[in-house]
């Protein structure tokens, strides 16, 4: 059977454990999967993203996408976005392993696949280095990330 048959929405955490604050998706992830979500809810981990993100978009109608990325916040701020919300700050892509995520749902539009709602949490990081943890700042949001996609969802 398949899954997106039974949930019509997704929440995608991406991220990198082992690059500091780009670990925050996968901490959401641990968070989000102590909750008893709805069945209609699939949790995803998104592992670091790239192409394989954009078949993890098709057959829903709701997906919100949990990440960090840099806005210009304050370290460990989050921020609601829509895809509409973002402008893509890459002016060339060199290999589909360096896609962003705007471009994905770009692709995906263009495909006819991009769900009817698309939702980016977003944390503003303080570091992203090899064999870091998260920061203090990063890990104190990991909270209220949750209850952004908690209340996104209800």
């Amino acid at each position: 059977m398949n899954n997106h048959a039974i949930h019509s929405q997704a929440i995608i955490t991406v991220g990198n454990e082992l690059m500091g604050d780009d670990g925050v998706g996968p901490a959401i992830y641990r968070a989000l999967s102590r909750y008893n979500l709805p069945d209609t809810i699939q949790l995803i981990d998104g592992g670091t993203g790239g192409m394989s993100i954009l078949h993890m978009l098709r057959g829903y109608e709701h997906v919100i996408i949990v990440d960090c990325g840099d806005f210009g916040g304050s370290p460990g701020e989050i921020a609601l976005f829509t895809p509409d919300d973002v402008v893509s700050l890459k002016s060339q892509t060199y290999s589909l392993h360096d896609v962003d995520l705007i471009t994905l749902l770009e692709i995906s539009k263009r495909l006819g696949e991009i769900p009817d709602t698309v939702h980016i949490i977003a944390i503003q990081p303080r570091r992203i280095a090899f064999n870091c943890p998260l920061s203090p700042e990063v890990a104190a949001a990991v909270p209220g990330a949750v209850a952004c996609v908690l209340a996104l969802i209800q």
